[in-house]
């Protein structure tokens, strides 16, 4: 099945596929059951049964969509006017859900099966007669988002002898060339070392790539001297160092690199989308590895704000290398908001398992924003507290200025997020922890993408 690239205003000879809801007429042999879809082919048309009207949201439509992506049995052109419900799911909300879904559902990321990978050859097409500005409007960027989210699906899930720190950076680069509305530096190890980026170096140590910082900005108002930073964590795969992972535990550690990929995504739907915003990105990348030279528990590293870490966890490595990150942004680059990704702490999924993202904010400002961009791209995020006594133990080292890592087995998410903001130079700060939601049952989902760019809007 292939993504959907545009919408169609004129009937092609695929089945009509319409929605239905209970009581909205009388069709003979209609099968009233959710989601199943009646077919009429000597008409060429089809209902799909949706159920009460009053229980119809946008999440009915998009996982209608993703199934249709999996599952269509034949062509189908869908009738996106049939599915509205009048101040309830207006058009707009309709074609938004059938572009994400189906284009989420049907992407083409890496994959080397081969004898054993399924296909589906039908086609869907979305029809609307004679749509409106809003309407083509609400596709353009409903595809922008959807594609820019696959992309970095598509990183996810490649597994990391195909993608170590250097490829990453390279893969970046080039992409972004086709955006002239992006600026893109690339720092290699000797830059980084002159920076003093000591934890970032730390836990590079003990791998045989080198690490990579890359820089990813857009100024879409040049008079403001407003400037969001993102800052995404590219451990590219993650063994734990020293303090070494354990059996199922090492399984799914490639996703360590999401949230660089998860930035730099929205960087790129927002060269599209050219909101008259500032806004940068910085990608963290490196692995976690063991070699004889790599970072031993006890060791203390001074980070590039000149703060020291003591190293009493190796595998807490995704805060150190973030940690320089987050000072870049506010130091070099001068940020007025601060924003991190990263899939940082088992302790997330134990809080809010894989539906919401855990979000940290040091102002109700930067959280209501946030959270009206979540709503607006529906997807789910719940607030989280920044508060002092979370750090006692990591500033109870007798060596260093913190710990990187609480070990009273409380709130480790809150304890990580702490940390980081330690880095911060007191800019308003949030962090993002999408240990849950980022990838489920070892598929990539990346959430986030959509939000953090419907921040920039």
């Amino acid at each position: 099945m292939e993504l959907i690239k545009k919408l169609s205003t004129k009937r092609n000879n695929s089945v009509l596929l319409k929605g239905i809801y209970k009581n909205d007429s009388v069709i003979e042999n209609l099968i009233e059951k959710e989601n199943v879809i009646t077919e009429f082919l000597s008409k060429n048309v089809a209902y799909v049964f949706l159920g009460e009207r009053k229980d119809a949201n946008y999440q009915t439509i998009y996982d209608l969509a993703v199934l249709l992506g999996e599952e269509a049995a034949r062509d189908y052109q869908i009738d996106l006017s049939s599915f509205v419900i009048k101040d309830q799911l207006e058009i707009e909300d309709i074609i938004d859900a059938f572009t994400k879904g189906i284009n989420f559902s049907v992407a083409k990321l890496y994959n080397k099966k081969t004898f054993t990978k399924k296909t589906n050859k039908n086609t869907l097409d979305l029809f609307i007669e004679q749509p409106s500005k809003q309407s083509l409007d609400a596709f353009e960027k409903a595809k922008i988002l959807i594609d820019a989210q696959n992309w970095a699906r598509n990183l996810g899930v490649t597994p990391p002898n195909e993608l170590n720190s250097e490829q990453l950076a390279e893969i970046v680069a080039q992409d972004f060339r086709q955006y002239k509305n992006l600026s893109v530096k690339v720092l290699g190890k000797k830059e980084i070392e002159k920076l003093n980026m000591g934890l970032l170096l730390s836990v590079n140590r003990g791998s045989v790539y080198e690490p990579r910082v890359v820089i990813i900005e857009y100024v879409g108002d040049p008079n403001s001297k407003e400037k969001t930073v993102y800052i995404g964590k590219g451990i590219t795969f993650d063994s734990g160092g020293y303090n070494i992972k354990t059996g199922r535990y090492m399984l799914g550690m490639k996703y360590d690199m999401s949230g660089s990929a998860i930035v730099a995504a929205a960087l790129k739907a927002i060269a599209q989308l050219c909101p008259k915003k500032n806004v940068s990105a910085i990608m963290c990348i490196t692995d976690n590895r063991v070699n004889g030279d790599a970072s031993l528990p006890d060791s203390v590293w001074t980070s590039m704000s000149g703060k020291t870490v003591e190293i009493n966890n190796t595998d807490a490595e995704g805060r150190l290398v973030m940690a320089d990150g987050l000072f870049y942004g506010a130091d070099v680059l001068k940020a007025t908001r601060l924003v991190d990704v990263a899939t940082l702490t088992g302790a997330m999924v134990s809080a809010l398992g894989d539906t919401y993202t855990g979000v940290w904010a040091t102002t109700d400002k930067a959280w209501n924003e946030l959270s009206s961009a979540a709503k607006k791209q529906h997807e789910l995020i719940w607030r989280m507290p920044f508060d002092s006594e979370y750090e006692e133990f990591m500033k109870g080292s007798i060596v260093a200025d913190l710990k990187n890592t609480d070990f009273t087995g409380n709130a480790g998410s809150c304890s990580a997020a702490m940390f980081l903001k330690e880095f911060t130079k007191e800019v308003e700060y949030i962090h993002l922890d999408v240990a849950g939601t980022n990838d489920i049952d070892e598929k990539p989902m990346f959430a986030m993408v959509k939000t953090l760019t419907e921040l920039a809007l």
